[in-house]
């Protein structure tokens, strides 16, 4: 999959963590695992396979039985590679680290009670508790767990009355091999935010309750100690250095694949995703220490297996024609599948182009972000009520997946948008949205996930940065207008969201619609024959601003000059990656690029240019481009631009839309007007009070209810790309560390 990925220290992403890193894997070709690991105190290897546990990890299966977009990769064919690892361990347990009852149109249909029998089939020795358990409520959890024939473990979480989360326990042990294996489980500290669990129930910090859960269980005689971690990767580190006597922490929040372990201060971390594509087995010792490290990436037969596989003796491909199901757990899936199958496994609507539902919907505005938020703002119909605005949360797209072109059925679409998540209308001021978009933006520095707007929006548009103290939003338009700070606006937004945010959750509510997502946005697309969606300029991101472009007029030309960035190494000169953008969200691709010392030319047909500002007052005309960023000038510990989506960082340049008329006013003789961009009139946005301004659709296809589903498109998008995707075509990508 193109995770953000595999290896975090072949990206630079943790220098910290790089340092200390024992390189288990990458030394010479045939050394035993035992040679590749330092004789410290708490990673040696043993000697023979006496005295070793085999943990066989992750789960995070969503609620699914299967892949959103390959049936092939499955529950039944993933615990058969399971099984097959368990017997060739001399000791070997399978552990789970959460989110198995949701998301996904399946846990949304059956609360979890599915999965609970098809993990009951396997043979799970423990699970840990994630945010997803809770999706449907405490005393569903608390249900589902109890009907659980092996338990669910969370150190962190407490009930209002100090105990354990009914149904779980905080930690456990198991036999194995003559050894005593503890096991804690552990999710985020703000899991209140993440999920339905209880106001009054309580969430001890991450140290605070990995430290207790570790010294109780070596007072039970527990030899090897293991976190089955629900949180995001980047915490492991702390644990790793300040949990005294923790072996080792397998899964995690974040959904990322490691080429090879981490060992940090002598614990050992290991993540292999989620899902259906990876298994990983780590073998321990009895003091700890790690013996053996595997990884096992399921593919389809087509399918190319990633360059680590090449790299890593480690690490294995099976492919799924080559996988034979469990036979117990596909009958068990088929059950269950069967009648979702018969009432929304039809064809709901075509789609022209692929549609993106992949985690690039944290950090890039995507067609299928675009199709379902337009398809919210419909929602107001039900109150008579004109929604302007739509928004949902990227982590409320949740199938990872890509669909299309063609046709579109309905459990295509209930897996995308999985939960239980009604639509509600607020009644916003133009200031709350501006706080809520800069509320919802992720910022460097964010070394695993990049800087991401985390959301997708529907009649609104804006630039965005994120780095730093610098992080924020600009040129805001409603509807193709300039935001303002004291008028109000309806925006549309799913309840989970408006209730977790500071800003929206003091907005009005103007109606509650009683509509979940994922039904409604099917039903809207099913009224439509076929769809079009594009990206268009919704969501610009802008690393940095640059003095306004000068415009220049010869003959059938015109040049915008721009001064190079000053964080920048290397400046594109392709065309495509440079737009000259407008308020209502309508853009032009110039003819070529030129980049020469300290200033860059970006040459447009003049009758294009000029028709594209004609007509609009204040059209607030900017040039954007890419560039390769000096990585000492930005001075982050790890490669930027590391969002997913991204190549290169895009700097902003304002325009004089006055001096383009004028110039296509002059001489066709040849005569050349060379006019600094900076008149109030064209760069409003800039200057305006609320310092808001950006390209978006007054009249533009795309900003009305349901423009993108008709196929409105207001041009091709300016931060148009390859999709990335990984040997398999599918184009999963690593999600955010905090997602719904």
């Amino acid at each position: 999959m193109a995770r953000e990925s595999a290896s975090r220290t072949r990206n630079g992403t943790n220098d910290d963590v790089d340092r200390s890193r024992r390189r288990f894997l990458g030394a010479a070709a045939g050394a035993s695992a035992a040679a590749l690991l330092p004789a410290t105190d708490r990673t040696r290897a043993a000697s023979t396979t006496d005295g070793t546990v085999t943990l066989v990890h992750d789960t995070h299966f969503h609620g699914r039985f299967r892949d959103a977009s390959a049936d092939e990769l499955s529950l039944a064919r993933y615990y058969s590679v399971v099984e097959e690892l368990l017997a060739d361990a001399d000791n070997g347990l399978f552990v789970g680290n959460g989110d198995d009852f949701a998301p996904s149109m399946l846990g949304l249909e059956y609360e979890g009670e599915h999965m609970v029998e098809a993990l009951n089939h396997t043979d799970l020795a423990v699970d840990g508790v994630g945010n997803h358990e809770f999706d449907f409520g405490a005393d569903v959890a608390t249900t589902r767990f109890e009907e659980s024939e092996f338990p669910w473990v969370v150190a962190n979480l407490l009930d209002d009355a100090g105990d354990p989360v009914p149904g779980t326990e905080r930690w456990t042990t198991l036999e194995a091999g003559g050894l005593t294996v503890g096991v804690f489980g552990l999710v985020s500290e703000n899991f209140h935010s993440l999920t339905d669990y209880p106001a009054e129930w309580q969430v001890l910090g991450y140290v605070e309750a990995s430290q207790e859960a570790v010294e109780s269980l070596r007072e039970d005689g527990a030899d090897v100690v293991v976190c089955a971690s629900h949180v995001s990767t980047g915490v492991h580190e702390t644990l790793a250095r300040e949990v005294d006597g923790l072996d080792a922490i397998v899964g995690s929040h974040s959904g990322v694949v490691f080429d090879e372990p981490d060992i940090v201060d002598g614990t050992v971390i290991s993540e292999f995703g989620d899902e259906f594509d990876h298994v990983g087995a780590i073998t321990l010792d009895a003091e700890g220490g790690l013996v053996d490290w595997r990884r096992t990436d399921l593919l389809l037969p087509d399918s190319d297996p990633d360059p680590e596989v090449e790299e890593y003796d480690q690490i294995n491909v099976r492919y799924t024609d080559e996988i034979e199901p469990d036979e117990g757990l596909a009958d068990l899936a088929d059950e269950w599948l069967a009648d979702l199958e018969e009432r929304l496994g039809q064809p709901a609507f075509e789609s022209e182009v692929e549609l993106d539902a992949t985690f690039n919907n944290y950090a890039i505005e995507t067609n299928w972000g675009n199709l379902m938020t337009d398809a919210m703002r419909n929602v107001g119909e039900i109150g008579d009520i004109e929604v302007d605005i739509a928004a949902n949360n990227a982590g409320g797209i949740r199938s990872d997946s890509t669909y299309g072109p063609g046709e579109i059925t309905g459990a295509d679409v209930m897996d995308i948008l999985p939960f239980p998540n009604e639509i509600l209308v607020v009644e916003a001021t133009g200031q709350q949205v501006i706080d809520y978009l800069e509320e919802a933006l992720r910022p460097h520095p964010a070394p695993d996930f990049g800087a991401q707007p985390a959301i997708q929006v529907s009649g609104l548009s804006y630039e965005w940065t994120g780095h730093g103290d610098d992080a924020g939003v600009e040129n805001v338009f409603v509807g193709g207008e300039p935001i303002d700070p004291e008028a109000t606006y309806t925006f549309a937004h799913n309840d989970y969201s408006i209730g977790n945010s500071e800003v929206l959750s003091e907005a009005e509510v103007v109606l509650e619609s009683g509509q979940f997502q994922g039904p409604f946005v099917l039903e809207q697309l099913e009224q439509r024959d076929t769809v079009a969606p594009e990206r268009e300029n919704r969501m610009i991101r802008v690393d940095e601003t640059v003095d306004a472009a000068s415009v220049a007029r010869d003959g059938d030309e015109i040049t915008l000059t721009a001064p190079v960035p000053e964080g920048a190494a290397e400046v594109g000169t392709d065309p495509a990656d440079y737009r000259a953008v407008i308020r209502t969200g309508d853009d032009l691709e110039p003819t070529a690029v030129n980049a020469e010392g300290d200033t860059i030319d970006v040459i447009f047909d003049a009758a294009s240019l000029t028709a594209l500002v004609e007509g609009v007052d204040d059209p607030a005309l900017r040039l954007f481009g890419g560039y390769d960023p000096d990585q000492d000038d930005w001075a982050y510990d790890y490669e930027v631009p590391n969002s997913s989506g991204y190549d290169r960082f895009r700097f902003k340049a304002p325009v004089d839309a006055a001096a383009v008329l004028e110039g296509a006013q002059t001489d066709e003789s040849g005569d050349e007007s060379d006019n600094d961009s900076s008149s109030d009139d064209d760069d409003s946005g800039e200057s305006s009070s609320d310092g808001t301004e950006d390209a978006d659709g007054d009249s533009v296809p795309g900003f009305g209810p349901l423009a993108a589903v008709t196929g409105g498109s207001a041009g091709a998008y300016l931060y148009a790309r390859g999709r990335s995707s990984d040997s398999d075509g599918r184009g999963k990508q690593s999600k955010s560390p905090t997602d719904e």
